[in-house]
């Protein structure tokens, strides 16, 4: 499992809740953003950084130090359809009484806005930048896995069931706009997709929650995920779900 270090200089800007915060992260899946290959062994936290909000990315202790690399003052910060590293889980889970397919995602560079007008010293309170861009798209704040969230038009999941890389099940996730939310991997439980089938759409959670590191213990992962939406950690949406013809995945 690869190791987290922060140099002082980031510790002390990002203060105790921004190192806590920045330090949710799993790093299973994660990718160095200098050689863009897994990340394993030392692992340095960078910190990009202006007057309104910190970009908190991973690499390799060999590609590059722990540091705090300033930004342009106009810079703004990444959405979503920028292609965040960013992890996706498939599962099952009971929402008062209902059984529904669930994908949570999970970005590992972090992104967070912040209010730079009390000067230096840490920053005071920061607000999940990917999370505040999914509100403002329609997602909603997850504070109980007990209902399905709202559907939210014209955001859609493609799966292409045995096209990836080593033939494993890939996903495509895109915004109204056809940004990509996210491409990649994910690994489908055997209910998954009849459940898919059956209700034409799934429930997308995104958040902080841990559980590239839980896999293959569902009741960890499933109080890992109450523990997210309890924490304001978590925010949610279905959206529709479909298949490629038979004729154009072969």
């Amino acid at each position: 499992m690869p190791e987290l270090q922060m140099s002082p200089e980031v510790r002390a800007l990002l203060g105790p809740e921004g190192v806590a915060r920045a330090a949710e992260v799993s790093l299973v899946d994660g990718t160095c953003v200098y050689c863009r290959t897994r990340l394993e062994g030392t692992v340095n936290m960078v910190v990009r950084t202006n007057a309104t909000f910190v970009h908190v990315v991973y690499v390799h202790d060999r590609c590059g130090p722990s540091e705090v690399v300033p930004l342009p003052a106009d810079h703004q910060p990444p959405v979503p359809a920028d292609g965040y590293d960013m992890t996706m889980t498939a599962a099952v889970l009971d929402h008062g009484g209902a059984t529904l397919p669930v994908l949570v995602a999970e970005t590992v560079a972090k992104a967070y806005a912040f209010d730079g007008s009390s000067g230096p010293g840490p920053i005071p309170e920061l607000t999940n930048a990917v999370i505040s861009s999914l509100l403002g798209d329609g997602f909603t704040l997850i504070s109980r896995i007990k209902h399905a969230p709202p559907q939210i038009p014209e955001w859609v999941g493609v799966l292409l069931l045995g096209h990836g890389p080593a033939g494993e099940d890939g996903l495509l996730v895109l915004d109204p706009e056809g940004g990509k939310f996210y491409a990649g991997s994910v690994e489908l439980p055997d209910s998954w997709l009849p459940a898919a089938a059956h209700y034409g759409w799934a429930v997308l959670y995104v958040g902080d929650v841990g559980l590239a590191e839980l896999r293959g213990d569902d009741k960890a992962a499933v109080k890992a995920l109450r523990a997210a939406a309890q924490a304001g950690r978590l925010v949610g949406a279905r959206i529709a779900i479909g298949t490629p013809p038979p004729d154009t995945a072969a």
